[in-house]
């Protein structure tokens, strides 16, 4: 079967919870996607600009790209990167977009683009060295859904994008304190459903996700910044069980508390 042929998958990896910065100049065609948490981004040594939730963008050959995460700060960050024959082709349709004045692209359907995504490279791995033609094919519904998000419909009037905004933002950096998501719903006259979209609309996680990652990462700083016990740190979270806390932990970071704290002595304060 050749139907699909002349696409190269080159490099493709999905990280939960990435750390790192990309300075370069790429040499293949990348699909970028932040699925959540912050970033920085940066074309061919301009304005830097920032970004929160579920964004994506093209790195291409020809320009500099500057993106990564803020200090402290880890994020779900997926790629694919393609070289071939008919990515040229896409790139001369315009399937494959090289857009110097707006790279940057709000996702309209995140888990949708996220899913895509992360079908194509179980593809991959299940076929290594061989190019499967269903993840050439799905590759191309991703390009669609990345055009398709430019004519969405804004999803968040001003107003609410502002109110959203600023509450992911004091949830971020003080997610130790007692958040109540039913009561802030309440506040601004919404059910705890559409509450719960919306701040995934901006947050690229519903409240409570976010919360826990917020407050993991926070775990994840006095761990390595202090000599805290365990049970000290996963109150000064907000995550009153030990047993708990531990859990979640082992489950985002593949460690346990103090074996995370061993591993990365380095952030350590002196």
């Amino acid at each position: 079967m050749n139907f699909f042929d002349g696409h190269i998958f080159s490099l493709y990896d999905s990280t939960p919870d990435h750390q790192g910065e990309s300075r370069h100049v790429p040499v293949y065609y990348g699909v970028q996607y932040n699925h959540a948490g912050r970033f920085h981004f940066a074309l061919n040594h301009g304005p830097v600009n920032e970004y929160e939730g579920a964004y994506a963008f093209i790195t291409h050959p020809g320009a500099f790209f500057e993106y990564g995460n803020f200090p402290g700060e880890t994020r779900y960050h997926s790629f694919l990167c393609s070289h071939g024959e008919r990515i040229g082709r896409y790139v001369e349709s315009g399937l494959l977009p090289i857009d110097l004045e707006n790279p940057v692209r709000k996702i309209a359907d995140p888990d949708r683009f996220l899913d895509t995504m992360l079908r194509i490279m179980q593809l991959l791995r299940r076929s290594a060295p061989l190019t499967p033609p269903r993840a050439v094919l799905l590759y191309e519904d991703l390009l669609l859904q990345f055009h398709e998000s430019e004519f969405a419909e804004p999803r968040l009037p001003a107003y609410q994008e502002e109110y959203f905004r600023h509450l992911v933002s004091e949830v971020r950096h003080h997610p130790q304190k007692p958040w109540d998501f039913t009561a802030e719903a309440a506040k601004r006259s919404l059910t705890p459903h559409h509450f719960r979209r919306l701040f995934k609309v901006v947050a690229g996680l519903p409240p409570g996700q976010f919360l826990i990652h917020c407050r993991l990462e926070l775990a994840a700083t006095l761990l390595t910044d202090s000599s805290l016990s365990v049970a000290t740190v996963a109150e000064l979270c907000g995550i009153g069980s030990e047993f708990y806390f531990s859990r979640l932990f082992r489950e985002k970071f593949q460690l346990s508390p103090l074996k995370y704290r061993r591993e990365f002595p380095s952030r350590r304060r002196s």
